[in-house]
């Protein structure tokens, strides 16, 4: 088992754990890197910028951006990019890091919480908005929404305040995590979004999703 899943996963018990901060606080002593996040060569990845490379995105929010890796590819000279996690110690490395993006705490478990903090801080930022048009053109989420025990509701909730959406999940079988399947993943996503890609990574179990909001009613 990889070092950093015990602080995600109770796989004798099959539960979930999450102690984020405390992972991320323990990678430099026990000299490991929590999901990755520093090899640029995994394929989900590759496919998942080669995708949104097509398309000009003003500003983009990535929710899960742990150390700000994967959300460094997002930034552009011309676009602003939002990282948000739960890990305190890992926003600081994200900020340390990429001084061009920025890096903010928030809790996205407490969809409600989140939301408020999201039309407050993200949407409101545009004094000549109206209620249909959103402000935020991307939410990106890599490895990120197994983790969100609603993330039913974030989805509903995220429907009207972003142009598109981007998933990257890893899916293995019989996961512990809060996403169970594709199916299930693809359906929910559809309620609220035009899937407009979606690939699978059969041997090695993600699943890459990219959708456009649908039109208010």
């Amino acid at each position: 088992m990889t070092e950093y899943h015990k602080y995600v996963f109770n796989t004798e018990e099959r539960t979930f754990v999450g102690k984020f901060e405390e992972m991320y606080q323990q990678e430099k002593d026990s000299v490991f890197d929590s999901w990755h996040q520093e090899d640029s060569r995994q394929l989900n990845r590759k496919i998942a910028l080669e995708i949104l490379s097509e398309y000009n995105f003003d500003r983009i929010v990535d929710i899960g951006t742990g150390k700000g890796a994967l959300t460094h590819q997002l930034k552009r000279c011309n676009n602003e990019v939002i990282g948000l996690d739960i890990s305190p110690t890992a926003v600081e490395v994200a900020r340390s890091r990429f001084p061009d993006i920025i890096f903010d705490v928030v809790d996205v478990n407490d969809v409600v919480g989140f939301m408020d903090y999201y039309d407050r801080q993200l949407l409101d930022n545009n004094e000549n908005r109206s209620n249909s048009i959103e402000t935020v053109d991307l939410v990106f989420t890599s490895e990120c929404l197994s983790y969100i025990e609603h993330w039913r509701d974030l989805l509903a909730s995220l429907a009207s305040r972003t142009r598109f959406l981007m998933i990257v999940l890893f899916l293995p079988d019989n996961p512990i995590g809060f996403v169970k399947n594709i199916d299930e993943l693809e359906l929910e996503v559809s309620r609220f979004f035009e899937v407009l890609e979606m690939v699978i990574l059969r041997q090695s179990r993600f699943v890459i999703i990219f959708a456009q909001s649908l039109p208010i009613k």
